[in-house]
């Protein structure tokens, strides 16, 4: 069931060459396990090599050379997706290239059987009829049709969508004096850009565009707020993808634009007793086509091993990491309509 769906959804969008509504729907998927098993709420949080997806901004916490890697088979083995990606401090900002990827192959292509049986029924009655594997078999309605031929589809094609980011963030930091001498704040505002190159290929047509999104990050300390005691940080992200109205062009004035979507998020991540453990709880906004929320909660011991769980809209996802040396490998196990999904992501620190 689960492959037919797919198959008739991409059908459609070969039929029309276009999908307004759907345009570079594949960069909603989700890029990062630690991102899909807190449910998508990332963006006042995010601090590491998969930020480009959540949140540039974030990428301005990453203070040396790291490789980040996801792989997934979505939906039972219906369609793969990756990503890979090297981010690099240079000179008090941070750059960093990534590559995502989504591949549906061996989709069936079926006839409109409407049009095909009418013809067959256009003709004198001796000739309705159709050659399966060398027997006749007489034709006529649609239902006839389909069961003679089995619904055999006419052959086959693939759907290939790739985006290549190229990100560019800064950390700030300064301390903002309220005008009490008693009360100062450490803010840390850390901002990104993304520039984005998308590509799809559906069958022998492909469509091509260019996208910008825009983040920033704030975050400061409550002990300096609230009570001394309180060992946690508050932080505020904004990110507006695709701000330049980004559209993917199939040629001969054909055009899909992908909507410009504003997520906002807020997080609280608290220190616990330990030497790097803490709890991070997060909530976030977004509307591209209806208004969605995401809910995310990490707890990290030590900063050795993670537990995570998150709602994203209507479905829940979850998963574990482990950092160790320099890699940190995150799972995340996420509930969608299509099936069931598992995601697995490493990041290397080089240096």
């Amino acid at each position: 069931m689960r492959r037919l769906t797919l198959t008739l959804l991409l059908a459609g969008l070969l039929q029309s060459a276009q999908a307004a509504k759907y345009a570079g729907e594949f960069l909603d998927i989700g890029v990062g396990a630690r991102g899909i098993a807190m449910g998508g709420a990332m963006a006042a949080h995010t601090y590491d090599g998969s930020s480009f997806y959540w949140n540039p901004a974030g990428m301005g916490y990453v203070t040396g050379i790291q490789a980040t890697g996801m792989y997934a088979d979505l939906w039972d083995g219906l369609a793969n997706f990756s990503s890979t990606g090297v981010t690099l401090p240079v000179t008090g900002s941070v750059f960093a290239i990534n590559y995502v990827r989504l591949g549906v192959p061996d989709i069936q292509e079926h006839p409109n059987y409407d049009n095909v049986v009418s013809q067959i029924l256009s003709q004198p009655a001796p000739f309705r009829y159709v050659v399966v594997e060398g027997d006749t078999f007489y034709v006529n309605s649609v239902q006839e049709y389909l069961l003679a031929t089995g619904g055999a589809p006419a052959g086959y094609f693939s759907d290939t969508e790739s985006a290549l980011y190229f990100t560019f963030a800064k950390h700030n930091q300064w301390t903002l004096d309220l005008g009490w001498s008693y009360f100062t704040l450490p803010l840390e505002m850390p901002i990104g850009v993304n520039v984005k190159l998308l590509n799809q290929k559906l069958a022998d047509k492909t469509g091509t565009g260019i996208g910008v999104d825009a983040g920033v990050q704030w975050r400061f300390p409550l002990d300096e707020i609230i009570m001394e005691n309180w060992k946690a940080k508050l932080s505020y992200g904004i990110v507006w993808k695709d701000l330049s109205k980004t559209s993917v062009d199939w040629g001969e004035g054909v055009e899909d634009q992908m909507p410009s979507n504003l997520h906002s998020s807020v997080a609280i991540e608290q220190k616990m007793p330990g030497r790097n453990s803490r709890v991070t709880v997060a909530y976030e906004t977004d509307k591209a086509y209806e208004w969605r929320r995401h809910l995310g909660l990490e707890y990290s011991f030590e900063n050795v091993i993670a537990l995570r769980g998150g709602l994203w809209h209507n479905e829940w996802a979850a998963g574990a990491g482990v950092n160790f040396w320099r890699v940190t490998a995150d799972y995340a196990y996420y509930t969608r309509e299509l099936g069931t999904t598992h995601r697995v992501s490493i990041s290397i620190r080089v240096k």
